[in-house]
Parts: structure tokens; sequence; C-alpha cells
């Protein structure tokens, strides 16, 4: 009697277990909305602040170019002067002058060339900004994708093992089951719902972040992935892979551009320091002069002349100096930038070729061989011909073959946009 009422409570206690684990599982709902890859990049395009920020630089740096092609503006005197006419009738005294200054090394042609170097590389930088932002995107997107298969599968695992905890019950009480593998059943389902909670949490942060990258705001839905990940198999070539990086990298374009921004700026610096003059030109009146020892009649004069600033500053060349130095430190970080893409490309080359290979052989049937062990064992189980932790076991190289398959396909994805992105390239929206 007191076994069976033991067994009883253990059924009892399994059932609320189960109940109340699930129903907490519940507490947590979201509406969804699917988004396809094309899609939610379109999105990114559209609506990413941080993307819509940096394209003000081009048009602050446009701004600056057509304000740089203004001409420099010419200078009016104007003056009068009253002589003690009304005491000593000296009479009065009106000059206007015009002068202009001229640059002997084209300043202004200078400063446009600077002006248009800066809005060219700010165009560099904001591509490059975007084809970060298009692999991070793209990135993020995928992580989304496998958290959200993840989840999917930790609940089946709750289900598959939950299943097995309740039938365990059924069979301690009809004593066909022992209390501990029971006990152990139900133990491993519990442990179970963790992952799920875990893998929940995970998936609906990761599509929070969704609607981040595309500057949407959270209230109640959320968008999850709805494309798949990339099954095509593509085939690269290591030195096409580099001469195109080198050709196309929006950041080596951009550093490129960076070493002539320098060169235009010592350039306008020299023009700063070059020989400038004015020319200058005036007209004079003056009144009629009534004054008894000196009386003089009203006249008109024109004046001409130039005037240069005498410039010992000039003797000065640290600006040269600082400027000169520039160029040679743009010319390195060229240099090195290359270096570094090149290096990029062809370590994203050797991963993406060893995740190639990892989800080759994950596509052997690795899954589909233990998913056979598995339902042999839980029949031989049933059959009293095996005992639970046999069934555990298989489940658990079950289990860990479906989440390393998934991981590999992650990885690979990971490996493929990590490789476009070293490279310049970039199909996976086609």
């Amino acid at each position: 009697m007191g076994n069976k009422i033991k067994s009883v409570l253990f059924r009892i206690l399994v059932f609320v277990l189960s109940t109340k684990l699930i129903w907490a599982q519940q507490e947590i709902s979201y509406k969804s909305r699917p988004v396809s890859f094309p899609a939610f990049l379109s999105g990114v395009v559209k609506g990413n602040l941080g993307y819509i920020a940096n394209q003000f630089n081009v048009s602050i740096a446009k701004a600056e170019l057509k304000a740089s092609q203004v001409f420099p503006d010419p200078e009016i005197a104007l003056t009068y002067g009253y002589n003690e006419d009304r005491r000593l009738q000296m009479g009065q005294s009106f000059e206007a002058g015009l002068s202009y200054p001229v640059n002997t090394a084209n300043r202004r042609g200078a400063n446009i060339a600077l002006a248009r170097s800066n809005y060219e590389l700010s165009e560099y930088l904001l591509d490059a900004f975007f084809q970060n932002l298009r692999a991070d995107a793209a990135l993020s997107y995928f992580a989304t994708l496998r958290n959200q298969r993840l989840f999917s599968l930790q609940q089946d695992i709750y289900k598959q093992l939950s299943e097995l905890a309740r039938a365990d019950s059924i069979r301690l009480a009809s004593g066909d089951a022992t209390g501990l593998d029971a006990l152990q059943s139900s133990l491993e389902a519990r442990s179970q719902l963790t992952e799920v909670y875990q893998s929940l949490s995970e998936f609906q942060n990761s599509s929070v972040n969704l609607m981040l990258l595309q500057g949407k705001k959270f209230i109640d839905t959320l968008e999850i992935p709805s494309g798949n990940f990339p099954v095509k198999q593509r085939e690269f070539r290591l030195n096409e892979l580099i001469d195109n990086s080198l050709n196309k990298r929006a950041d080596l374009m951009a550093a490129l551009k960076n070493r002539e921004v320098s060169e235009k700026n010592l350039s306008l610096i020299k023009a700063n320091r070059a020989f400038e003059f004015n020319l200058e030109t005036g007209y004079s009146y003056n009144s009629i002069v009534k004054n008894e020892i000196a009386p003089a009649p009203a006249y008109n004069g024109l004046t001409a002349g130039i005037s240069f600033p005498l410039k010992f500053s000039s003797l000065n060349k640290g600006s040269i100096a600082a400027a000169d130095l520039a160029v040679s430190q743009s010319r390195t970080a060229y240099e090195e930038t290359e270096l570094q893409i090149i290096t990029e490309v062809i370590m994203a080359y050797n991963n993406f070729v060893a995740q190639n290979k990892k989800v080759e052989h994950y596509n052997q049937g690795l899954a589909e061989d233990a998913l056979k062990i598995l339902e042999g064992r839980i029949y031989s189980y049933q059959q009293g011909e095996s005992g639970l932790i046999e069934v555990l076991n298989a489940q658990r190289t079950y289990i860990e073959l479906q989440l390393n398959q998934l991981e590999a396909l992650f990885d690979y994805t990971s490996a493929l946009i990590e490789l476009e992105r070293a490279a310049g390239i970039w199909d996976l929206s086609e």
C-alpha cells in the first residue's frame, strides 16, 4: 500500500511540475511579423539611424566644396575730409578706393581641389560604413534565425523529455519502471526547460536587435526571420578575391583618397605662403578752396597702385613640415590598409573553406543516424530490454548532433559573409 501511495504522489508531482513549467513558458508572448532577408536589408538601408547620420557628412562636404568656389572679395574704402572749411575755407574732400587681392599660387584653385578631395573621401567613408553595416546586419539576421531554430529545437527536446517522463510515471504505477528511472526522466525534462527559457530570451533579444538596425521602435511586435541559411555552394578563387578587394574595398579607396587629401592640404599651405599683393585704384574729389592765402579750384583725382604684405611669417617652416609629415603618414597608412586587407581576405578564405567542410561533414546523415539509434533505444527501453541511461545517452548524442549541425550552418554563413566583406563583394541578397 505504501509503494502505491508513493507512486500516486510521484505521478501527481510530475504532473504538477510539468504543468507549472509549461505555463511559465507561456507567460512571455509577443506578436511576430516574418521578414525576409532582402526586405530586412532594405529596411536597414532606409531606416538605420547611424547610416542616415553618416550621410550628413557627405552633404556637409558637398556644401563645403560649393563654399570653396567663391572668389576673394574686393575691398572698397570711402573717405570724407573736412578741412576746416567753415573757418579757413580750405574746402572738403571725398575719396573712394577699390582693392582686390591676388595670390600668385592660385590659392582658390588649391582650396577647391582640397574640398573636392574631402567630398570624395566622405563618399568613400560612407560606402565603407555601408559595407560594414550590411555585413553586420546580415550576421545579426542569421544569428536571429539560428536562435529561432535553436529555440524551436529546445522546445522539441523538452517535449520529448516530458513525454518520456510521463510515460515513465505511468510505467512506474504499473510496476514496469523503477522510481529512480521515473525521477531521472522527470529531472531531465525539468533541466531541459532552463535551456528553453535561455534560448527564448536570446531569440527575443536578437529579434529586438533586428528592429534596432532598421531604426524601428519596439512596441509589442517582433520581426522574425522568414528566410533560410544560404545553401548555394559557392566556389571562390583566392587570387581573384584579393584582386577584387584591392579594387572594390571602400576603406582602401578611402585610405588612397586620404593620402590625396594630405597632398592637397600641403599644396594649400604652400599657396597660402606664396607671394600675394593687392591691386588698388581710387578716385578723389576736392572741392574749391576759397582761402585768400592759397585758393585752389575744385578738382578730381585718380590713383592706382599695388600693395603687398611683408611675409616674415613665411620664414617659419613648421606648418609645411607638419603637412609634409602628414603626407608621409597617409602613404604609410595606405600601405598598412592594403596589407591588412590582403591578410583579412586570406584568413576569411581559410575559415570559409574549413566551415564548408564542417557543413559537408554534418550533411552526411549524422543526425539521421543518431535519430535511428535513439528510436531503437526508446523501443528497447519500452520493451524492458535496455535501461534509461542508454536512452538518455542516445538522446544526448542526437541533441548534440542537431545543435552542432545548426551551429555549423550558422558558422558557414558567418564565414561566407566575412569572406564577402573582406573581398568587397556581395551576392547574399540575390
